[in-house]
This record gives structure tokens, sequence and C-alpha cells, in this order.
């Protein structure tokens, strides 16, 4: 009986050994923790001082922060919004027709902008070759793939980039909101686009799938993102319907997350156009305004307020660490990586 107890227990531990040696986590950078899953969720348009201040209406928001860390420093990079957007999957320094959201542009024009700006690569490109899942999830939109039209030589100024024309099918949706539709490498791919860029509808089934990719980029339309006040049916909008939308959306998705190593980055694009607002150890400047943000993971002590400048790029370099990608995209070359929000 001992003989056959011994035997059971080396059995055991030899597949016990093949199991832990099997599939090691891929190596992350920077003392930045490799996470299973990431995903950044980009509000509009708000300051840290009104949306974290103690008259905020963002009641949600502050409540699940203490379940994580927050960084009343994180800035945007820009204005307006088409500069952050680009910014966050490239790194690039924003150029004066995104300043204007390529408001007049077509589509085409305004993508051709994004290889002549800073070689046209982008945080798609870099997963692919890393082998990680990614998608992006865009809220109002009724199909994989949607957005304005693109064609070569189109002059035709983008129906969707405003966001506030009510165009049908989508309405609220604004292409300026979807980053990587500005970079040709993939809105000039259909097959590609389809296969990344989902309505918002879907991530709903993913994760309850269990088919939730190691990234996800999800942009809330321009009523439950903060844009519009008030929003297009009439309802309040701004930090009220972005606040409504998120204890609506994210409980699942955190859940999720929480318990599959996972990292939920709540930020906005852009704060106050105040000129003084800089952060003087941002890649960027800090120029888009100071925003805060909100970290969300198993990983991260709670309650944990992070002092540290950090901006748009900052968070791509820390995307890239904790894929194990050394490659730090033009402005995330020189960016602080979010090593302090996870030190233990």
């Amino acid at each position: 009986m001992l003989t056959r107890a011994l035997a059971g227990t080396v059995g055991l531990l030899a597949v016990t050994t093949r199991l832990a040696t099997a599939a090691p986590a891929p190596s992350s950078l920077e003392g930045i923790p490799h996470f299973d899953h990431v995903v950044v969720l980009v509000e509009e348009n708000e300051a840290e001082s009104t949306t974290f201040g103690a008259n905020s209406p963002a009641h949600y928001l502050n409540s699940v922060r203490t379940r994580g860390a927050f960084l009343p420093n994180y800035y945007g990079t820009g204005h307006a919004s088409l500069s952050n957007y680009v910014t966050l999957v490239s790194g690039q320094q924003y150029n004066p027709a995104e300043a204007g959201d390529c408001l007049g542009l077509s589509l085409f024009t305004c993508a051709q902008l994004q290889t002549a700006q800073g070689g046209g690569r982008h945080l798609g490109d870099q997963l692919d070759a890393a082998h990680v899942s990614w998608k992006s999830y865009m809220d109002g939109t009724p199909a994989p793939c949607f957005h304005g039209p693109y064609m070569a030589g189109d002059s035709t100024p983008d129906p969707y980039v405003g966001g506030d024309s009510q165009q049908p099918p989508a309405y609220d949706y604004a292409d300026r909101h979807n980053p990587f539709i500005y970079f040709p490498n993939f809105v000039g791919d259909p097959a590609r686009c389809a296969a990344h860029q989902m309505p918002f509808t879907a991530l709903a089934t993913d994760v309850a799938h269990n088919a939730l990719p190691q990234f996800a980029f999800i942009t809330p339309d321009t009523c439950h993102d903060g844009h519009d006040n008030p929003c297009s049916n009439g309802k309040p909008g701004g930090l009220v319907s972005a606040d409504a939308w998120l204890s609506a959306n994210v409980p699942a998705l955190l859940d999720y997350l929480m318990h599959h190593n996972g990292l939920l980055v709540i930020n906005f694009d852009e704060g106050a156009a105040d000129t003084n607002d800089v952060c003087p150890t941002c890649a960027s400047g800090g120029l888009g305004g100071r925003t805060g943000a909100v970290l969300l993971s198993p990983r991260l002590k709670t309650g944990r307020v992070v002092n540290t400048g950090y901006d748009h790029d900052s968070l791509l370099r820390t995307i890239e660490d904790s894929f194990g990608i050394s490659e730090h995209l033009n402005l995330a070359g020189s960016a602080t990586p979010m090593t302090d929000a996870f030190a233990r």
C-alpha cells in the first residue's frame, strides 16, 4: 500500500511539474506585470478636478477607483480628440489636421497623414507580430469594421468624423474616437479590420464565452463617453451619462478581469484647455490637460494613489511592456512606464 501510494505521489508530482513548465507566462518589461488581458476604456473631455473632485457626479467611477490605483496626474497629449486617440495606439505627436479632428477631410486623406507623421505603425501591428490577440469595441456601430467611406483619392469629408451629425445607422458613433482606422494598413485591409474592430455589443458575448482577447480597446459613443451635453436624445450628458453607462457595463467586465489576471484602465482623452496645466515629466508635456485615470486589477494594491506624472504615451509603453514588446513606438520610447503604479 505504501509503495502504491508513493508511486501515485511521484506520478502526481510529474504531472504537476509538466503543467507548471508547459506554458510559462510571457516575459514583461520594466517592472510591469504580465496580464492575460489588458482593457483600455476611454472617456471624453473632463479635467481631473471635475471627474474626481468632491462634487463629481461620477459616483460609480469614484467608487471603483478605491479598488485599484488612482493616477491623479495622468494627462492627455493634445487637443482635440483625434490626436489623443492616435497617440494612445501609436505614440505619435499630433499634426495640425488631427488637432482639428480632421474635420472637412475624408477618412482616406486623414489616414495618409499618419503614415507621413510616424511611419504608420501602431499597437495593432506590434500585437499581431507578438501573436497577442486584440480587438477594439466601438459603441454605436452596427457591424464589424464600421467607419466612414475610405477610398483612394476621395476628398469628400468624412460624414462620421463629428459624431454629432446623427448619421444613420451609427448616430452617436464618431470616427475620431476610433483610432485604428486612421492607419492605412488597417482601414485599407477590410479583412483585417473586420477581424479586429467589433460593435460594442460583441463584448458581452466574448466575456460570456471566455473569448475576451488579450488586449481590448473600448470607446463608448459620444453620449455614453461624456462628450455630448446634453445627449442627442435630450437626456443629461457629460459625466452623468458617462457614469451611468460605466455602472451598467463595467461590473461584469471588471469581475471577469479580476478573476482572469486582467487590467482595466479607465482614462479620458483630454481635459481642460489650460496652458498652465502641463506635465514636465511627460514625453508629450501633457499638452492635453490633466484628466486622471483609474487602474483596476487583482495585481494592484487597493486604494493606492500614485502621484507620478503619466500621459497616453506612458500607457502605451506600459501595454507594450506587459506583453513583452521591447519596441516602444514614437514618444512611448521616451515616456515613463507606469512602474510606480504596480510597485508592491
